[in-house]
């Protein structure tokens, strides 16, 4: 019997994959601040030792007001790079597995609550909201408060 295509190892450039199998990210809304934490070590840990060929970390917000909501991982600043780096570093110490990440920036659709409490686009002034920027000043929603338009010196 032939092995599925699915198992059978893959390289892209220099990285070889042992199969075709490849974690998507997966958002948690579950970092304080931005920072990973030990919900995102079980989370990950657990992943990485899955037999996938390579883990994606979640959607991680560039600059905070990047984020989706006020639960999204960042990479911003020192405190988010260390919980981040203390993270990968224990998966590290049980798994080999190739981790990739996902970096992003929600842009209009930024500053909402966590799914669970109903998404909806948090305003400013609520204490877990802030005011959203993006290419245009046209927003998500109907409903939404429109973002900042940014121009192309902020965009770089």
């Amino acid at each position: 019997m032939q092995t599925p295509k699915l198992f059978e190892p893959l390289t892209i450039g220099s990285l070889r994959l042992a199969n075709r199998i490849v974690i998507a990210p997966m958002c948690q809304y579950s970092a304080t601040d931005g920072c990973m934490n030990d919900w995102h070590l079980i989370h990950l840990g657990q992943l990485a030792l899955s037999g996938a060929a390579l883990l994606t970390i979640e959607a991680t917000a560039v600059v905070p007001e990047g984020r989706i909501s006020y639960g999204d991982v960042g990479l911003w600043d020192d405190a988010t790079e260390a919980a981040m780096a203390a993270t990968l570093s224990a998966v590290r110490t049980w798994s080999d597995m190739p981790i990739a990440i996902q970096l992003a920036h929600a842009g209009r659709k930024a500053s909402t609550d966590v799914p669970w409490q109903g998404g909806a686009q948090l305003p400013p002034e609520h204490v877990n909201g802030w005011q959203t920027v993006a290419p245009s000043a046209v927003p998500f929603g109907a409903s939404d408060r429109a973002p900042l338009a940014l121009d192309r010196q902020a965009m770089i």
